[in-house]
């Protein structure tokens, strides 16, 4: 499973940006991507839709993964930013829309740093502990761990 961070280049600026702790922990199984409006990057334009699927917020119930689904996740896209910046990666890429959508529902975020615009919104540590934990990988436990003394 490969994860890619999608990320706003104002986040790669931030100290309290998470995305950087997940690459740190996941090392090779993640790659950060920085998003351009101009510019689309070749490697996620090659992604198959196939076995990806996009962590994004989802009303077209056809463009939603369900595990029953019958695809095989080898690819995860995160969109690495504020709620802000995620919907404007979002609207001005119409070429994630090929991808299944996952959601993540349900959970409350204990991220600190900084004030969240939406009351399920989550950061990108958190959405890739909540992944790594569904797939059983084993990096979870570490992620989690550097995550909580992060957020201190």
């Amino acid at each position: 499973m490969q994860i890619w961070l999608l990320t706003h280049s104002e986040e790669l600026k931030k100290k309290t940006g998470t995305g950087k702790l997940v690459k740190e922990v996941l090392n090779n199984e993640c790659d950060i991507i920085e998003w351009s409006r101009v510019m689309p990057s070749k490697t996620i334009l090659d992604l198959s839709p196939e076995n990806t699927i996009l962590i994004y917020l989802c009303e077209n119930e056809e463009l939603k993964y369900h595990h029953d689904s019958g695809i095989t996740v080898k690819n995860i896209i995160i969109i690495d930013g504020t709620w802000q910046q995620a919907r404007k990666i979002y609207n001005q890429s119409p070429y994630l829309e090929r991808f299944k959508h996952y959601e993540i529902a349900d959970i409350k975020s204990v991220y600190s740093k900084r004030r969240n615009q939406k009351i399920t919104g989550l950061c990108t540590a958190e959405v890739a502990i909540h992944l790594l934990a569904k797939y059983q990988h084993p990096a979870m436990s570490t992620l989690l761990d550097r995550f909580t003394e992060f957020n201190r």
